[in-house]
């Protein structure tokens, strides 16, 4: 296997308000810096890691969103599915007010999710990439991926910290 300077890698990932940089060539090496051991878990079992991962991010998320917007302009039915611990299982049918919702998708397997007409993000946990995508869109991370990186059976799979 070739060596590959840390520019060639095709995840960068920052986060901790920018106090750690993590790059890879595979994304669950970038998950497991998020989520400690993840790794060590068997790979059937990494859904309910990444699961109940985003319930603990989405909880910490809503409430910096509830401290920046206010409950002002929130129907009951929308504070209830807003302050719902640790994430809401029911939600509105549709979010049209502007105090940003963050859900797990998890919890809405099999169920119509709401309309997305107001500012809501999705927590995606069905497989490692698109977990760090969403956590990128919810604002957690920071995460860069190149386009020109397809190639990377010659790579060494392992993440490196810049």
């Amino acid at each position: 296997m070739s060596e590959r300077d840390n520019s060639q890698r095709r995840y960068r990932m920052v986060y901790a308000a920018g106090g750690c940089h993590v790059v890879a060539d595979e994304p669950e090496l970038l998950v497991d810096v998020l989520i400690g051991g993840y790794l060590k878990i068997p790979e059937e079992l990494r859904e309910l890691a990444r699961i109940g991962h985003a319930e603990q991010i989405r909880a910490r998320l809503q409430r910096r969103v509830l401290a920046a917007y206010g409950p002002s302009g929130l129907s009951p039915d929308e504070e209830r599915a807003f302050l719902d611990e640790p994430a809401p299982k029911q939600a509105p049918p549709s979010w049209s007010v502007d105090v940003p919702l963050i859900l797990v998708d998890a919890h809405f397997a099999g169920r119509p999710r709401p309309d997305r007409a107001g500012r809501t993000v999705w927590l995606e946990t069905s497989d490692d990439d698109g977990y760090l995508r969403s956590m990128a869109m919810a604002g957690e991370i920071l995460l860069m991926i190149r386009r020109d990186a397809t190639d990377l059976a010659d790579a060494a799979p392992s993440a490196a910290e810049v």
